[in-house]
């Protein structure tokens, strides 16, 4: 897929590319040992991030990196790409998943 551009809320451009299965395999690596259809969706958005304001990020490759690019995005970005990537119900579905799972 080519890349794709966002604005947050707080002014950042956040460009971003859907992630393909290898990517998922990459993800599986160093997630949790039983992941969430909610925390497998939530990685591959923040992993999606190619560049935060035109400056290109690292994919992550770690658990703690995945997390650092997290802060880096932060909730505006969260909010921006969820939108973009799963519709403005994606986040409220994502946790009904996860709330479903855990019951």
């Amino acid at each position: 897929m080519t890349e794709q551009t966002i604005k947050t809320a707080d002014g950042r451009t956040l460009t971003w590319r859907e992630r393909g299965p290898g990517d998922v395999l990459a993800l599986l690596e160093f997630g949790p040992a039983n992941p969430t259809t909610a925390w497998m969706e939530y990685a591959l958005m923040i992993s999606s991030v190619e560049a935060i304001d035109g400056v290109p990020v690292i994919r992550p490759a770690s658990r703690v990196q995945l997390e650092q690019l997290a802060n880096q995005i932060g909730n505006a970005g969260i909010g921006a790409l969820s939108a973009a990537l799963f519709g403005t119900d994606g986040a409220e579905a994502a946790r009904a998943e996860e709330m479903a799972a855990k019951n």
